[in-house]
């Protein structure tokens, strides 16, 4: 086994680091097979053992065409007659034939046709999820990408005769090497994905998706579905307030997302109208009338097996990337598909909305009509509200019924909405929902039951709001003065509900990275790149402003960010001096004019006694400064003398130096300029 120096070691296993990574993130965010990707992993970590051991695998390499046959085969049977997935089909091809190449002898081309093959697992996977750790897995494949490149390169060198390069240096500083490189590709690509203009494809792709997420919220609700939902604590929503009007609070806004209008047999259905899609120009679609709206959500919905969209108040512009919006005209709205994944888009609405007279569909007895089979209901809801006065007023006196021994409880709910009104009076929000609207029916107001969320956690780290499953509710809509008016008879629970969710601080910091994840990588839009744009133009302008005006006193927060940018700059204005300089000393007095430049280790030595001023003339050799370096240092001629000999053979000779050679020069030159630096300082 051929001995390597610890930096080219350390690329060595880089590379099959690389390699295997991609192997990894095929595993984990994709739906390959499982024995197939087994099969690889264990090939290559018996190539890795042959690969060190330099075993010929003669025999080996006369197999492989036969078993690349054996797997396309397969890969074809799959399709035909297994799977009949033609992407399935294609990774068992890839991964046969990767594990062929991870068993025989690979040269550096064979390398860098394994490094392309994981590029493309890179991609695969990229392409297979959404999460927040994928994120660390690309930092830790630009990582190994840098080491495998090195190794490649490496493998040439030697393959073409030529040396392999100044890897004499301890493995520790290959790998701050490699760090670096991990950290710069992957701020590169970070700026790329920021600065190029996003093309809105994602809609596309995600049709070829498969939503697995959040449920509820079907074209019926029952008495127990919407507390069946509240026992899940996942998350459903989060939800940025750009502009909320004041006296509004994000815990007190209602997220409706459903909206029902027949009662049948203790069930709540849709009306049955058919969805028709809204006016719309670009990605703005216009499902209110010309009520001004007052407030601003951007909401981000997690996957979902349904296909709602859900609102705050009374939306009048919803902003996204996807088409059609669909709407029944009752206040239903949703996508043509019936799931989705990760939805992020902006609505805009407004509290109170205007009054308007019902007309159109809205004349018609849906939100009126009263169930068969419940005339004692009917005869309860005049007793309570009677006859005289307004539809405020007898909406009033409703509410205030519930106020007298109702009680929200989760043990011991009431089996019927006639239990529940007349003798239990115990129930989940879902009685209270359909209580109220039947007894607004018998009173001759119009009435239907919404269901979405109510309020949730505030996370006061992004300043925004978490809507969880638990906090699903229903409640009621009714047709007072001329508007939609929300109504919500169930008690409040405050802190003592059993579905409240308390996020620890810690908690919080994990949930706004992966909201900032979400809305910046996975949802990152045009939209926000021009607002990003236009935002920094109007904070140059205010800042050029207050300092035109005021000074430096009146600059305020734009000067402590300006102070920011300007640290995070200074390292790579000063990374750029040191090359300018180098590049300065390296053409004035480096070398000779019209020879290349010096390699490694003698550079090193002249830049070191550059330092200590030891240079008399500009253009003077290596040779002459050393030669006078050591005249007072008898103890150091034998050094001089053999380093000046691998200078001449490295410099002037017919071959390059080997490794063992290179390596003793770097040596040597460390151990000159050390010693002459103290000599000079004592």
């Amino acid at each position: 086994m051929t001995r390597r120096l610890p930096a080219r070691e350390f690329l060595w296993w880089s590379l099959r680091g690389h390699w295997a990574l991609a192997l990894a993130l095929l595993a984990l965010f994709t739906d390959a097979a499982w024995w197939a990707l087994l099969l690889a992993a264990c090939a290559l970590a018996a190539g890795a053992a042959m690969d060190r051991a330099e075993t010929p695998r003669v025999t080996l390499s006369r197999l492989g065409s036969p078993i690349v046959a054996l797997f396309l085969a397969a890969a074809a049977a799959d399709f035909l007659f297994g799977s009949r997935d033609l992407l399935a089909s294609l990774s068992l091809l890839v991964l046969g034939v990767q594990s062929v190449m991870f068993l025989l002898p690979k040269g550096s081309r064979d390398g860098w046709q394994l490094c392309a093959v994981a590029l493309l697992e890179f991609l695969a996977a990229a392409s297979g999820t959404d999460t927040l750790v994928f994120a660390l897995f690309s930092f830790l494949f630009f990582v190994a990408s840098a080491g495998a490149l090195g190794a490649l390169s490496d493998q040439e060198a030697d393959e073409a005769g030529r040396p392999p390069g100044g890897y004499a240096v301890p493995a520790r500083s290959a790998a701050m090497v490699l760090l670096a490189a991990g950290v710069g590709g992957f701020l590169a690509s970070a700026l790329l994905f920021a600065v190029i203009p996003r093309l809105e494809f994602r809609q596309v792709l995600n049709r070829f998706g498969r939503a697995q997420g959040v449920v509820g919220f079907s074209e019926t609700i029952s008495l127990r579905e919407v507390t069946g939902i509240k026992s899940d604590r996942r998350v459903a929503a989060r939800v940025e307030f750009p502009e909320l009007r004041p006296g509004l609070l994000p815990a007190n806004l209602y997220l409706r997302g459903a909206v029902y209008t027949r009662y049948e047999d203790g069930v709540w259905r849709h009306s049955g109208a058919t969805s028709l899609p809204v006016q719309r120009a670009g990605i703005v679609h216009i499902v209110g009338d010309a009520a001004v709206p007052d407030s601003t959500a951007d909401i981000t919905l997690e996957a979902a097996d349904h296909p709602v969209l859900f609102t705050y108040g009374y939306p009048t512009l919803i902003e996204g990337p996807f088409a059609p919006v669909l709407s029944d005209g009752e206040g239903n709205l949703s996508l043509p598909r019936p799931s989705h994944t990760t939805l992020r888009y902006r609505v805009r609405f407004t509290a109170d909305p205007p009054r308007r007279t019902r007309i159109g569909r809205l004349t018609g007895a849906e939100d009126l009509t009263f169930p068969e089979g419940y005339e004692d209901v009917r005869v309860l809801a005049r007793r309570i509200a009677d006859d005289a006065g307004t539809d405020r007023e007898r909406v009033d006196r409703i509410m205030r019924f519930f106020l007298s021994g109702f009680r929200y409880t989760l043990s011991d709910p009431a089996s019927s909405i006639r239990e529940f009104l007349f003798r239990k009076r115990a129930g989940y929000c879902e009685h209270f929902a359909a209580g109220l609207a039947l007894l607004l029916r018998g009173a001759g107001v119009p009435s239907r039951v919404a269901a979405g969320y109510l309020g949730g956690e505030w996370n006061g780290v992004g300043k925004y709001l978490i809507v969880r499953q638990s906090d699903a509710h229903a409640w009621v809509e009714a047709w007072i003065d001329g508007r939609w008016v929300t109504l919500d008879a169930t008690p409040p629970s405050g802190d003592s509900s059993p579905f409240r969710t308390r996020t620890g601080t810690i908690g919080l910091y994990a949930d706004w990275l992966r909201q900032r994840w979400d809305k910046y990588v996975i949802n990152y839009s045009m939209r926000m790149q021009v607002d990003a744009v236009r935002e920094g133009v109007r904070a140059v302008r205010r800042t050029g402003t207050a300092f035109r005006f005021r000074g430096w006193a009146g600059i305020g927060g734009a000067a402590l960010r300006a102070a920011g940018w300007s640290l995070l700059a200074a390292p790579a204005l000063y990374l750029l001096y040191r090359l300018q300089r180098k590049r300065r000393n390296n053409a004035g007095k480096g070398f000779p004019f019209g020879l290349p430049p010096l390699p490694g280790p003698y550079a090193r030595l002249v830049r070191r006694l550059d330092r200590i001023r030891l240079r008399r003339l500009p253009g003077e050799t290596l040779e002459e400064t050393l030669t006078a370096a050591v005249r007072s240092r008898p103890d150091l001629s034998a050094d001089a003398t053999r380093f000046l000999g691998l200078y001449h053979r490295d410099r002037f000779g017919p071959t390059p130096l080997p490794p063992e050679a290179r390596e003793e020069a770097f040596r040597l030159a460390n151990r000159l300029g050390r010693r002459i630096s103290d000599a000079r300082t004592t």
